[in-house]
């Protein structure tokens, strides 16, 4: 029961997520752009739009369900779902943002839905599990994704080509994912003190405060991600990446399960696999080279 609503959950927080992600783009090309204006200027200009407000309300609500999710089932449960919502975000930027779809668009939609069917299936054979890691495997991914992000953060800011908002997507994503990580601890954390704070123990949890830190760092550097990019290729990569790390921090780290059974185990790891795939084939599209829009100052109209 425990395992079947972390799943329903995730599978919650991605629509929520994906959807604002859709509004945020949207509102986003009729935004400055983040670091070419002056900071007042940005912030008022975001501060009055209200549907790109209304987004980050959806964005909110769906990470916090994503967490409640990561505290009920294992992340290599949570994940997988979480990254099927890129097949809402590529349908909206398709029909509504007119983004153009090409056959590897909808060969990793295909994938990704394949996947989370096999994956639901596993969830009925799952054995629960209590969290216990494995302190130097875990800290050495946290490091890894740490220096990773870094590296992928500080070449998109140099470059100035298409490829800048693939590296800033992938650099997202591991923070993403990263906060995935670090939300699965502060959990830990306050079992560990339920005794005695009862829930005030996320206030005690350094990590817990780690994940928000991350969580906004992350926040502002998708929006300018999105502003440099198609949604259709910077959502697959940031999805992708954060949640391919998080599934092999959960195996490798995190002792978490595989189903019960030889064929259920066969069904899992394909799961993951057509899951993940369907996300890396999502990001492996070029950016089209139709005009870009670019905010006037003073009103909120793109013009072209």
């Amino acid at each position: 029961m425990r395992l079947a609503l972390g799943a329903v959950l995730a599978l919650a927080a991605t629509i929520l997520i994906n959807y604002s992600n859709y509004i945020m783009k949207r509102e986003l090309d009729n935004l400055p752009r983040i670091g070419e204006e002056s900071a007042f200027r940005t912030i008022r200009a975001f501060a009055n739009c209200s549907p790109w407000l209304k987004a980050q309300g959806l964005q909110i609500l769906g990470a916090w369900t994503h967490n409640v999710a990561v505290g009920l089932a294992p992340l290599s449960v949570v994940q997988p779902i979480n990254a099927s919502g890129i097949c809402l975000l590529v349908i909206l930027a398709v029909t509504r943002l007119k983004e153009r779809a090409a056959f590897v668009d909808w060969a990793g939609i295909i994938s990704i839905v394949i996947g989370v069917a096999m994956l639901s299936v596993t969830l009925f054979k799952t054995p629960g599990t209590a969290l216990a890691y494995r302190p130097v495997v875990l800290w050495f991914f946290i490091i890894l994704m740490l220096l990773v992000s870094a590296s992928s953060l500080v070449a998109a800011f140099i470059r100035k080509d298409e490829r800048a908002s693939s590296l800033l997507g992938i650099g997202v994503g591991l923070l993403v994912g990263l906060t995935a990580i670090l939300t699965k601890i502060a959990w830990t954390d306050i079992g560990n003190r339920w005794g005695e704070y009862r829930i005030a123990g996320f206030i005690y949890s350094s990590y817990f405060w780690m994940a928000i830190i991350i969580t906004i760092i992350s926040m502002v550097l998708f929006q300018t991600a999105l502003q440099r990019g198609m949604a259709i290729v910077v959502v697959p990569l940031v999805t992708g990446f954060s949640n391919l790390i998080p599934i092999v921090v959960g195996f490798l780290a995190f002792r978490e399960p595989f189903p019960t059974g030889g064929t259920m185990v066969t069904l899992r790891l394909f799961s993951v696999l057509l899951i993940i795939g369907g996300a890396i084939l999502l990001s492996l599209r070029r950016e089209d080279s139709s005009p870009k829009k670019v905010y006037k100052p003073g009103t909120r109209s793109a013009l072209p």
